[in-house]
């Protein structure tokens, strides 16, 4: 009681459940039920099923009636009953059923048009329905809080939980759990579409219950609602609702008529045993798109910047298929053919899959397998989908003349890497408006200058997890931001949603660093002078490069594995070793290989990189080391004995194994090449808790730069100043390279297919006079000119008009670039690596924990010019180089242990020190000499079994270490006697 007279409500769920109820009987037109028409044994409410039968079918039932009899309900019901549970409820309402031969419809989507007016009406006879508390057991008295029925049939039921009464959602999903007995008949699988579990603040929903190990999905809006706002905050759960509860949507929205037939009819799959029904974020987006391609037609741009784990391909193909019938309010068709750019043939195939759900007859989904040909036939003939890859987009020929009356729209998987800039140029060129005209020279340039453009026939749709600058510019949506332009992505679904919602795992808990120290020596009595700057860098690269330090680092690796992580997953966890370079590649896989082999493991290392390469004077390439063909390395690699996959560029992109659980990063990374890279390891499966990096070469606060870009909105600060591409034109021309007379009479001749001979004089001239130039002058001007070739081709594409000189000199630079190189400069650090020794190594832990992100999302456009400037070489001692390089490199005291090079320094001076040997190879050839050498060094090696195991096993064992270390312990070794003996 609070004041006289006043009494609290409890606000119990029966509240709850009578507030939704009214809601869908007074503003959704739905028909309150109660539970009493429910027939338990047959799942059905046979009143409306034949009342919704009567009503759009009474002829075909008038005949059911005649060929059956007066039981021809009873039979009808029964045959319903066997058949959703032999077919599933999804394919029922989808296909039909038919009975004694007569076909019978039980939906009616909402047509596309209003052309025919019986369509409509048999779209608004489905009787929707609900039932509060729905005793649906014959063996007891239990109840569902709510049950909605389409056509008499049940489709969905719901529990729901009050916070007011200490209940919530996850109490909703134990009730499923415990309470909800799958012998039932309505909980079999395939009898309803979905189970939601619903409070106040969440809903989850599940497909298939399986007792207790019943998964649930979350059908939550997330904090943004889809909406990639700067500044708004993002994150599983929903935002606050001014007008209501948080999770109302639900049956405000989800619930209407159109949308819920929609749902059945054109997003719910049956796949196997798989029910499949949307997430909210991804029918949010399909629909969004739906909607505003109705309203405005072909010629938009949408940036779709989905996460990993979001289900981007099932909603490419929901999208997809629902394209092809859109209308808009005049009942005109809204695109002719939908075309899907994907390098990924999961892709491919999962499109077609999931369209023959909705069509019964072939040919809807073309994909693009026998080249250019086939795609430009398709487009001709208006397939209604049409899959290519990025590569054979530039095939498509410029002459398909007949396309102007055509629209497109045009959906990018992985947009990022699709529209660097000539790709979105070659799907202009097929699909622009074209005209047939005579065209004159500067016609021609103009035209050239169109095909670029992203065409006003094409809607493109662009998903991307993590946009670059450029595709946010050319496809994101341009708003208004405390009065400055800024773009941002049309639908948003958060990196931080995907992991809080658990659809991807966090890669950046305990997130582990090392770091390597070194310590070099030189190796000659001499101190010749080197370019310091490039001194360093062959420095770094060669100790980094050095097998001592792989060899370390692989055994770290290995280690940690065989502790750590190989019992992860159940024992099927998987490791990925990212690598700088093809030799680094090689040099691990052999390290892996050696030491592996040395502690008797039966794991096999595999390793991936492109083409052949030579190390050590050896040609290898990946299926040579691997044993198989490149096209069967993914498939090779999930058998068990395959545990580590050793990379240089290539399976850091588009690679989904989900027994990934570790990886080992010897390689700088940042931007999008770090969370793509990193984001190897986030797929989740059965028993995959968490995931490890460990990372020898970048810190926590270079790779929390990285991540922190896309974790929640990402949006572009400004858009590129169009000033700046004439600004490089006018720095070009202001060399004087080449004339304007020059750029006319290139560009005139390229357009009318001139002969070779008439366009090599007028790039040899320009050449000729690129030659004279100094060296500063020369690099300075291919720099501006790469600057303006990329500049171009992407402006190219968004500017509101057409520049003839920007093209005509596009034209003739693309040409000259081949054509032209500077001089090269004289290395002053050349040799440096042979006058150095390596002479000690550690790698320790640096830092192990969690990296936090923040939303700080904006992206800048390039602001470079293009202008470079060498600096002058600054030559330095080589002592004092080696000096600055171990104050960088190796600032920690050295332990005994470290030094490896300690036990060869003591075996070389042994052999010097042999007065037998001295004394047999005084007169001796160096020939003969080396084999008396190498029979002496066998001894010394003996002597080191017990103070260096190790290294004396590796002499042993390893023929190519053995030949290293002998050859190079020989060249010391004869040195100093030849310097002992004065020759």
């Amino acid at each position: 009681m609070v004041g006289k007279g006043k009494i609290v409500s409890n606000y119990k769920e029966i509240d709850l459940e009578a507030f939704i109820e009214n809601h869908l009987v007074t503003k959704n037109d739905y028909i309150k039920r109660d539970y009493h028409s429910y027939n338990k044994e047959l799942c059905l409410d046979e009143e409306l099923l034949f009342k919704f039968l009567e009503a759009s079918q009474k002829e075909k039932l008038e005949e059911l009636k005649n060929r059956i009899g007066t039981d021809y309900k009873k039979q009808f019901t029964k045959r319903l009953f066997k058949k959703i549970a032999k077919d599933g409820i999804v394919n029922i309402l989808r296909s039909g059923i038919s009975e004694n031969g007569i076909k019978f419809d039980l939906i009616y989507d909402k047509p596309q048009t209003s052309h025919n007016p019986q369509t409509i009406k048999l779209y608004n006879d489905n009787i929707f329905s609900v039932t509060r508390q729905l005793h649906y057991s014959t063996k007891n008295n239990n109840s569902l809080d709510m049950v909605i029925f389409i056509n008499g049939i049940p489709i969905i039921t719901i529990e729901l939980k009050n916070e007011l009464t200490n209940q919530n959602v996850y109490n909703a999903m134990e009730q499923y759990k415990n309470d909800r007995d799958t012998r039932e008949e309505l909980f079999k699988f395939g009898r309803c579409i979905v189970h939601f579990a619903v409070d106040s603040e969440l809903i989850y929903m599940t497909t298939k219950l399986n007792g207790k190990k019943t998964f649930f999905l979350p059908f939550n809006k997330g904090l943004n609602a889809g909406r990639g706002d700067i500044g708004l905050p993002t994150g599983a759960g929903n935002p606050v609702n001014n007008n209501g509860v948080k999770t109302a949507y639900l049956w405000e929205n989800i619930f209407q008529k159109a949308t819920l037939t929609k749902l059945l009819k054109n997003y719910v799959q049956m796949i196997g045993d798989k029910l499949i029904f949307p997430r909210y974020h991804q029918f949010d987006v399909v629909n969004m798109l739906l909607q505003d391609s109705k309203l405005n037609g072909a010629g938009k741009r949408y940036l779709i910047q989905h996460s990993a784990g979001s289900g981007k391909s099932n909603s490419i193909s929901w999208l997809a298929h629902q394209l092809t019938g859109l209308h808009n309010d005049n009942n005109e068709l809204v695109f002719d053919s939908i075309i899907v750019v994907t390098d990924r043939t999961v892709l491919d195939k999962q499109i077609q899959d999931n369209i023959k759900q909705f069509y019964h007859r072939k040919g809807i989904v073309e994909p693009i397998t026998k080249g250019s040909k086939q795609l430009r036939e398709s487009l001709e003939e208006g397939k209604k989908i049409i899959i290519s890859t990025i590569q054979k987009f530039p095939y498509i020929v410029e002459d398909i003349g007949n396309l102007k009356s055509k629209n497109f729209a045009i959906i990018i998987d992985e947009a990022h890497s699709s529209q660097s800039g000539t790709t979105a140029q070659k799907l202009g060129e097929a699909i622009r408006l074209k005209e047939d005209d005579e065209l004159t020279d500067e016609d021609k340039i103009v035209e050239i200058i169109k095909n670029k453009k992203l065409q006003s026939n094409a809607s493109y749709f662009a998903f991307t997890a993590t946009p670059k600058p450029k595709t946010m510019e050319l496809f994101g949506k341009k708003i208004i931001y405390e009065d400055e332009e800024k773009y941002i992505p049309f639908h948003l679904y958060s990196m931080k949603q995907a992991i809080e919602e658990g659809f991807i795992l966090d890669v950046l808990l305990n997130y582990t660093t090392y770091k390597s120290y070194y310590h070099l020596e030189t190796a000659i009595s001499e101190n010749p002078k080197y370019d310091k700057k490039r001194a360093n860098a062959k420095l770094k690269k060669y100790v980094e490069s050095n097998e001592v330090a792989i060899a370390k680092k692989a055994e770290i690796m290995i280690d940690h594995f065989n502790t750590h992580t190989k019992k992860k997953i159940k024992n099927q966890a998987k490791a990925m070793v990212v690598t700088s370079s093809r030799e680094n590649a090689i040099r691990y896989y052999f390290a892996f290989k050696r030491y592996l082999k040395s502690i008797n493991s039966p794991f096999i290392p595999l390793v991936a990189f492109s083409s052949e390469i030579e190390v050590d004077g050896v040609k290898y390439t990946e299926s040579a080391l691997n044993g198989v063909s490149e096209t069967k390395l993914k498939e090779t690699f999930k058998e068990d004995k395959y545990k580590f996959l050793i990379v240089a560029n290539k399976y850091q992109t588009g690679f989904d194994e989900p027994l990934l659980h570790t990886m080992y990063v010897d390689k700088k990374l940042g931007g999008v090449s770090a969370v793509q890279t990193l984001s190897r390891l986030n797929r989740t499966m059965p028993n995959k808790e968490d995931t490890f990096v460990m990372d020898f070469y970048n810190s926590h606060e270079d790779i929390q730069e990285a991540f922190s870009k896309f974790y929640e909105t990402t949006y572009l600060k400004e858009k590129t100043d169009p000033n700046k591409i004439f600004d490089l034109m006018d720095s070009l021309n202001d060399f004087r390279i080449y004339t304007l007379n020059d750029i006319d009479e290139f560009a005139s001749k390229i357009i009318n297919n001139a002969k070779e001979n008439e366009i090599h004089p007028i790039l040899d001239r320009a050449k000729v006079e690129f030659e004279t130039r100094g060296d500063d002058e020369q690099i300075d001007f291919i720099q501006k000119t790469k600057s303006f070739l990329r500049l171009y081709s992407f402006l190219s594409q968004i500017l509101t008009y057409e520049s003839i000189e920007l093209e005509k000199l596009y034209i003739f630079l693309k040409k000259l670039s081949s054509k032209i190189k500077p001089k090269t400069s004289e290395d002053l650090a050349k040799g440096i690596i042979d006058n150095v020794d390596f002479d000690s190594y550690r790698v320790q832990l640096d830092k192990k924990e969690d990296i936090s992100l923040t939303g700080d999302g904006e992206l800048t456009p390039s602001t470079t010019d293009g202008t470079t400037i060498l600096p002058e070489p600054e030559l330095d001692l080589l002592s004092n180089i080696l000096e600055l390089f171990n104050e960088r490199f190796g600032d920690i005291d050295w332990g005994e242990d470290d030094k490896i090079k300690r036990a060869l320094d003591n075996i070389s001076e042994d052999v010097i020190s042999d007065k037998e040997f001295i004394k047999s190879t005084k007169n001796a050839d160096k020939q003969n000499m080396r084999i008396t050498f190498d029979k002496v060094l066998e001894e010394k090696f003996q002597d080191i079994i017990e103070t260096n195991f190790l290294l004396f096993q590796r002499f042993n064992d390893d023929s190519e270490f053995k030949d290293f270390i002998s050859t190079k312990m020989f060249e010391y070794v004869n040195y100093n006697i030849q310097r002992e003996q004065g020759k």
